[in-house]
């Protein structure tokens, strides 16, 4: 039998793995983006944004910046569509697209705009003809994904797209590309108010959307709680492949039982523990290790029935428990189970 010859291979690796990524590119004018989007009514709209992207975030100033460029022409970066149906879901550009609207809408004023000053406290409606066709007739490049592109591709693409300031998150992503009965579940349990109270959402990494961090502990809740032996390292592969398996075999009664534990076992931790996700008495960070071994081994105890130890839960600052919750623990199994187990024994009165 022949050898291979490395540089074939490699090229026809390369070519095969590229071949899974059908896309196509287009420049559409800002007058087409913003003509058919609907923003009131996304059912209608030949482009619109799903419902799991982030609500509008950009501040007036940032708005203005991005309209300032668009005006002068200077190259933005690109907006990514996934195709359905004959429409075009936004997968990256929601920020850019809610601005051209608003702007063209009238519904904010320039401001503390640098180069060109003089439009500062122009409304779209302000603007010279000359000026605000310049902006209407201003095109940006587009990438399409095409239809029909396996769910796979589609995620490792939602990974790699890094346009704005801040990239997707993890459970954005998973919003994006693994919709079904369990993520529905997910977002649901996230924005109940005790949830809220308990953990807001604030996260030692910095994360600025408090609501996508609660829904990447609410998905490692109930993915740990129930394939927590499972588990090995490779936090993000575990946790998408087990989304994708409970969205494909959940019956509407499985998502009733799990939506009823989830309330049970945070009114649990709110009654006698209500501070247990913090990382501090005096902060609001929620520390996803720390998250996990509360809830996880909260539930885990609840499950074996047995009368819970609430008397005494002065372990939760002690330093054995601070050594579990470690934040260089979050991708270990062992360490996983370990701090998980740490709090059901202690919540069961295990020596």
């Amino acid at each position: 039998m022949p050898e291979s010859d490395p540089d074939v291979d490699v090229a026809n690796a390369i070519e095969e793995t590229r071949r899974e990524v059908k896309y196509f590119a287009s420049d559409y004018p800002i007058e087409t983006l913003v003509r058919r989007f609907k923003e009131d009514d996304p059912g209608e709209g030949d482009i619109y944004i799903p419902g799991y992207q982030r609500t509008m975030q950009w501040n007036n100033d940032r708005k203005s910046y991005f309209i300032e460029s668009c005006i002068l022409r200077i190259p933005v970066p690109p907006i990514f569509f996934y195709e359905v149906g004959g429409r075009f879901e936004v997968v990256d550009g929601s920020q850019r697209i809610r601005t051209l609207v608003q702007f063209v809408d009238n519904r904010f004023v320039l401001d503390k705009l640098e180069k060109l000053d003089v439009l500062n406290g122009f409304r779209f409606r302000d603007l010279p003809p000359s000026v605000a066709k310049r902006l209407l007739n201003s095109s940006i490049r587009t990438f399409i994904l095409e239809e029909g592109t396996d769910e796979t591709t589609r995620v490792e693409l939602f990974r790699r797209i890094n346009t704005s300031s801040q990239a997707l998150t993890d459970a954005e992503i998973r919003k994006g590309a693994y919709q079904g009965p369990f993520l529905d579940l997910v977002l649901d349990c996230a924005n109940r108010q005790i949830f809220v109270d308990l953990a807001p959402g604030k996260s030692t990494r910095g994360n600025r959307d408090k609501e996508s961090e609660r829904q990447e502990l609410v998905t490692r809740f109930f993915i740990y709680l129930n394939y927590l032996n499972e588990f090995s390292h490779d936090v993000r592969r575990f946790l998408d492949e087990h989304l994708k398996l409970l969205n494909r075999t959940l019956q509407a009664a499985n998502i009733e039982e799990m939506s009823a534990e989830f309330d049970s076992v945070m009114a649990f931790i709110q009654t006698y523990m209500p501070r247990a996700f913090f990382r501090a008495e005096n902060t609001q960070q929620v520390p996803r290790v720390r998250f996990e071994a509360v809830a996880v081994g909260s539930a885990l105890a609840m499950r074996t029935g047995a009368n819970l130890n609430t008397e005494d839960l002065s372990w939760l600052r002690g330093a054995e428990f601070q050594q579990h919750v470690r934040t260089d623990a979050s991708n270990s199994g062992p360490k996983l189970r370990a701090r998980v187990g740490f709090v059901r024994d202690k919540l069961i009165g295990a020596a």
